[in-house]
């Protein structure tokens, strides 16, 4: 084959990868569920423009007033373009570079290392143009005429802004995907196979809780930009230097536009406008030049370390050693689980939770939206003017019980994921349908080793709300709500937790967002009887009660529950049809 045809059978390759994901289920394929994403994202950022762009159609602000209030909506979408197409290079860690299963598959084959590495970087460039395009076209299309609907703009000064913005939005979403390949690639350089295992994990995980942070505190970032300024920590942000990229290349165009004859009111809010806008030209250009900067400099780093990389192919490093962290572990947990299938799903649950790429990638976007939640929750509280647990609001008693429900419901769909689906044979060999004492050990797990993190988090800021007393007593009052929400979600589970092929819950898509306010009003109406139970015991009592009420009565009705017989390890979807030639 020549190389040109190599070339493009590997991108379609490496493009596949991105669809396909036969790690957790023969039958897995992506496409319809990118379809959906890529389509709630295309409606939702025509919707936001549109609901954004409003104002400028109802009120007939002068030109300057434009320039000024552009300003803010302008910096939402630059931050939005970046977050999203950096998330999407978070999630795809591991595929945008040749990794080890590309490596142990492509290596005997003759086929020169370079034009590997090429073929990759296409299909990863291809998706990142896709994930740009698909954010900004709507807002480059719909905002520019939005903008100017009331102003006497020439036809060329209409193209040149909608040109500036998709040059502008363009860049700024190919420096942060750009940004993350670096990083990536950086730290494969580093670092050994067997360390980069460790942080590249770490990594990974830390950026999808900030970069999920970001994108839900976008909205309220993105106010009030000209007043906040250019300086201090502002100026620090990569948002603000595209922003400042945008007003360069546009020029003057709204503030210089075409006005129509004022009144003497408007006419000095004109000049006012202009006067602010004019005290910021400095700042545009030295914001300007800081985003070609940085983007030549990351430009720069991902280059050399994808070349420095590609000296070789990643090899797999032997682990040893990681017996010895569980031991002390396994010591306390033999004397509390007496049963061995139970202390065996409690082990397997743990190592699966924080070992698996795609666990810890659920549990971190999970934890992403809590943060945000709560940074958002506490931002406009002065928390030293509160004493005492009847003067903290419900909003902050709030933030215990979304913090730990989020990450039992990203543990809830994480059960269903394999830990490994080649491994799944060992399973159904040494299985002996005790599925119940197995699911047991998982429950155990969760509450060890992803509730009492949670709760130990927020401990901190209870205390100093609540006192330590009180701060104690509500994160017993939440880990009890805790095992009570744990049986809810697990009820109607009748698999091998981590250890069947993933099938998708086609429910979700059909009652995701009454799931999302079931669960709002259930965590406020949790967080309101803590704050009660906290001043009140017979509201403690109370709470107490009900909890275990709901514990018990889970337990019993799934105890004379029937089961549905001997578990199917590689259960297909309802549209998949099986020959069984194999038999």
């Amino acid at each position: 084959m020549r190389a040109r045809s190599i070339h493009s059978t590997l991108t379609r390759h490496f493009l596949r990868r991105f669809l396909e994901n036969d790690l957790i289920s023969p039958d897995a394929d992506r496409s319809q569920l990118l379809a959906v994403v890529g389509a709630m994202l295309f409606s939702l950022t025509l919707l936001i423009t549109l609901f954004m762009s409003f104002v400028y159609v109802s009120a007939r602000l002068t030109p300057s007033q434009l320039a000024i209030s552009a300003l803010n909506d302008r910096f939402f979408y630059i931050s939005l373009s970046m977050v999203v197409c950096a998330l999407l290079a978070v999630a795809q860690w591991d595929s945008l570079v040749v990794d080890v299963r590309d490596a142990a598959i492509l290596e005997p084959l003759p086929v020169r290392p370079t034009v590997i590495r090429r073929a990759k970087l296409a299909a990863v460039a291809i998706l990142g143009a896709g994930a740009a395009v698909l954010v900004n076209v709507m807002p480059t299309l719909t905002f520019p005429w939005l903008l100017v609907y009331h102003t006497q703009l020439r036809v060329v000064d209409m193209l040149r802004l909608i040109a500036t913005h998709a040059v502008v939005a363009g860049a700024a979403a190919a420096f942060a995907y750009v940004a993350v390949i670096a990083l990536r690639e950086t730290l494969a350089a580093l670092f050994t196979p067997r360390w980069l295992s460790v942080f590249s994990a770490a990594v990974q995980g830390g950026l999808i809780v900030v970069l999920g942070s970001c994108l839900l505190l976008i909205p309220p970032a993105s106010t009030r930009i000209e007043q906040r300024g250019f300086s201090g920590s502002r100026a620090l942000l990569p948002p603000t230097w595209f922003l400042g990229l945008h007003e360069t290349l546009a020029g003057d165009i709204l503030r210089d536009a075409p006005r129509p004859r004022l009144s003497a009111r408007r006419a000095r809010a004109d000049v006012l406008a202009s006067m602010a806008y004019d005290r910021h030209h400095n700042d545009f250009a030295a914001m300007a030049r800081r985003a070609g900067t940085a983007s030549a400099l990351t430009v720069l780093i991902a280059v050399v370390s994808h070349w420095w990389n590609a000296r070789r192919f990643p090899s797999v490093a032997p682990f040893r050693g990681r017996r010895q962290r569980w031991r002390a572990g396994g010591m306390l947990a033999r004397m509390t689980i007496r049963d061995q299938t139970t202390r065996a799903g409690f082990f397997f649950t743990l190592a699966t939770v924080w070992r698996s790429n795609v666990h810890r990638l659920a549990l971190a976007c999970a934890g992403a939206a809590t943060v945000a939640v709560a940074v958002v929750t506490l931002s406009g509280i002065d928390l030293q003017n509160l004493s005492g647990s009847t003067a903290v609001p419900v909003s902050i008693f709030m933030i215990q019980p979304i913090f730990y429900g989020a990450l039992l419901v990203a543990f809830r769909h994480g059960i269903r994921v394999p830990a490994e689906l080649r491994a799944n044979w060992a399973f159904q060999l040494a299985w002996r349908d005790r599925d119940r004492a197995f699911l047991a050990g998982s429950k155990r797990a969760a509450l060890v080793g992803i509730v009492l993190p949670a709760l130990l988090l927020v401990l901190p800021l209870f205390s100093y709300l609540l006192g330590t007393r009180a701060a104690i007593a509500h994160a017993a009052l939440g880990l009890a709500g805790a095992v009570a929400m744990l049986e809810a979600l697990l009820f109607w589970y009748e698999k091998v937790p981590f250890t069947c092929t993933y099938l998708p819950n086609e429910s979700f898509k059909a009652f995701g967002i009454l799931y999302l306010v079931v669960f709002l009003v259930g965590a406020a109406a949790f967080a309101g009887m803590q704050r009660d139970a906290l001043h009140d015991p017979m509201a403690a009592f109370r709470l107490v009660a009900i909890l275990v009420a709901i514990v018990v009565a889970f337990r019993i009705a799934s105890a004379r529950r029937a089961g549905r017989g001997p578990v199917d390890f590689n259960e297909a979807p309802v549209t998949t049809q099986r020959l069984g030639l194999h038999t």
